[in-house]
């Protein structure tokens, strides 16, 4: 498959489709890194592109509607109403479409269209490297 981005042609890997999970298959997943104290890789990006937050984080609360995330200096939560999950590669595109970064991880994609991966398999410092090329307001 190949993809146009300033006047270059890049080919990347057909990828396989990410598995949808339903709300309560993501929630035991979730509650499963809570209860081993899973340090975490995450981020959340805007639907429009932008990153609003990314580091590392523990899961001090999951249940049904809502995930508290203890990121090391701040808490983070997100309301999971209307939230659709996946799980598989993310394949993250830089801005410019000339780089895929394949992190397997849950994707929760919000009501709103936003959406928080998480990932235990991510080196640390990937997704905060990611954002650094993602982000269009450095």
């Amino acid at each position: 498959m190949s993809l146009a981005a300033n006047d270059r042609v890049v080919d990347y890997d057909v990828r396989p489709p990410q598995k949808q999970l339903t709300a309560s298959d993501a929630l035991s997943m979730l509650l499963s890194w809570q209860s081993g104290g899973v340090k975490l890789e995450f981020g959340y990006f805007r639907s429009g592109g932008g990153v609003l937050q990314t580091g590392t984080a523990k899961i001090l609360r999951a249940k049904p509607g809502l995930l508290t995330l203890d990121t090391e200096g701040s808490r983070l939560a997100v309301g999971l109403t209307n939230a659709r999950f996946e799980f598989g590669n993310l394949g993250l595109l830089t801005p410019d479409f000339r780089a895929v970064h394949d992190i397997e991880g849950l994707s929760i994609i919000l009501g709103n269209h936003d959406w928080v991966c998480l990932s235990s398999d991510a080196s640390e410092g990937d997704l905060l490297s990611l954002a650094k090329q993602v982000d269009p307001f450095p």
